[in-house]
Formats: structure tokens, C-alpha cells, sequence
């Protein structure tokens, strides 16, 4: 086993709001994490349309931000077009949804697309499943266990599962035994995670992909690398399917 410890990554241990933690490599912009966060509060309904969202001061306390990653946060949903300025009224929901443009080709940080980030993963989380298969610990076998645990509840909000989901991919990553995978992963997590808190809002999204977690870990599990690698793709292109039918319903 390569020298990334065991420490570094203990077992689930998931709150709100933390889905930007624990992922080397993953240091976004403040205003980029407040943009996601309230854009989830958008597309979940928390804030639907019509919403007056609250002045910038308390905004900004609210998502735990300085006052000006808190305008930057929304000039970007403005930009998308799930928010409006009033003068002299304040900021407004006007859309669950953002602009027109193909979900597929809605641009993450790094100007990377959605496209780009399904390809990537494919390719990754693949392989990674393949080699986990044949060299996995029995450390890695229980903490994967525990995230799978962690994310069964129906309950369990979309932002910490959208956590979770970065944590078992992780973990497979990591279970391959080569640090130069593990890498690879660390290096697209800030882009992994903008693309999660994205799509978890399409209907059946959370349960679809933790059962598909379960039958790639159940296939790392038996040692079978390649009905492994196959399940990991199919994970991946579930996920690029719904969104192309999200865009044909546009």
C-alpha cells in the first residue's frame, strides 16, 4: 500500500455543509462554495421562485462567508439565471433552473464541462474499481462499508450525500493500491463535487446511485475486476443518460 495513511482520511465522518472537506487538491473559492450551496437551496425548493433572499449581511452569516464571496456567489446565480436584482427591492428567486444551455455543457471551476468531467471519471473510476478488486485491504473494505451504511437512510440530505458520494469514490481510488490514481481523483474532487450538487436534484438521482455503489463495492468486494470496471462505467453513463434526457424535456 502506497504511503497516502489511513490517518489522513478516517472513517465517515459527515456534517452539513462539509462537502468541500477532506479532499486534497480540493481548494475552491469561498464564493464558489456559497454559489453552490445556495443554488442547492434553490434547485431543492427551499428557496422557490418568487423568494426575496435576505440582505447581504445576513446572507453572508447565513452560508458562513465574508460580504463580498457572498455578492460574488450571487452574481454568479444571477448570471445563470436563477436570480434577479431589484433595485431598491433586494435580490429575488426567479427560476429552479438555470439558462438554457445543455446540462452537459454547463461549465465547472477550471472551465471544464460536465462532458468533460464524465469522461474523466469513467476512465478513472474504472480502472480504479478493476485494481481495487484484486488488491483492496481489509482497511479499505471497512470504510467503504461504513460510507455505504452512511448513505442508506432515505433521510439522509442531499448535501451530505453528495459527500459520502465523493468519499466512496475516493476510497476506490485509493483501495486501487496506486497513488498515481488516487491523484487523478484528487485533482478533479472540486469539479466532482459542483457536478454532484448539481445533478443530485434529478428525481430518483440519490437512490439510483447509492444502489450502484453498493453493486460496484459488492464486485470489489468479491474480487471480480472485471464485472467491477463494467459496473463502475455503467455508473457513470446512468448518470450521463439522465442528463441527455433532462436536456431532449428542455
Amino acid at each position: 500500500m502506497h504511503s497516502k495513511t489511513q490517518e489522513e482520511h478516517p472513517p465517515v465522518e459527515v456534517a452539513e455543509g462539509s462537502m468541500s472537506a477532506d479532499h486534497r487538491g480540493a481548494r475552491r473559492k469561498v464564493s464558489d462554495v456559497a454559489a453552490e450551496q445556495l443554488e442547492l437551496k434553490i434547485t431543492s425548493g427551499e428557496y422557490p421562485a418568487g423568494t426575496k433572499l435576505a440582505a447581504e449581511p445576513a446572507l453572508a452569516k447565513e452560508f458562513g462567508v465574508g460580504r463580498s464571496s457572498m455578492r460574488e456567489a450571487v452574481r454568479t446565480l444571477s448570471a445563470a439565471g436563477y436570480l434577479r436584482s431589484s433595485h431598491g427591492s433586494g435580490v429575488f428567486v426567479v427560476s429552479d433552473r438555470p439558462v438554457n444551455t445543455a446540462i452537459s455543457d454547463r461549465t465547472l471551476s477550471g472551465g471544464y464541462t460536465m462532458t468533460d468531467l464524465l469522461e474523466a471519471r469513467e476512465a478513472i473510476e474504472a480502472r480504479s474499481a478493476e485494481l481495487a478488486a484484486a488488491r483492496i485491504s481489509d482497511h479499505h473494505r471497512e470504510v467503504i462499508q461504513s460510507i455505504l451504511a452512511a448513505a442508506a437512510p432515505r433521510e439522509v440530505s442531499q448535501q451530505v450525500f453528495v459527500t459520502l458520494d465523493a468519499q466512496f469514490h475516493r476510497q476506490i481510488a485509493e483501495a486501487s493500491s496506486n497513488p498515481l490514481l488516487l491523484d487523478i481523483w484528487d485533482s478533479i474532487a472540486p469539479q466532482f463535487l459542483q457536478y454532484s450538487l448539481r445533478v443530485i436534484t434529478i428525481p430518483g438521482r440519490q437512490r439510483h446511485a447509492h444502489l450502484d455503489h453498493c453493486d460496484i463495492a459488492e464486485a470489489v468486494f468479491a474480487g471480480d475486476s472485471e464485472n467491477a470496471a463494467r459496473l463502475a462505467r455503467a455508473h457513470v453513463d446512468a448518470v450521463r443518460q439522465e442528463l441527455r434526457a433532462l436536456d431532449n424535456i428542455r
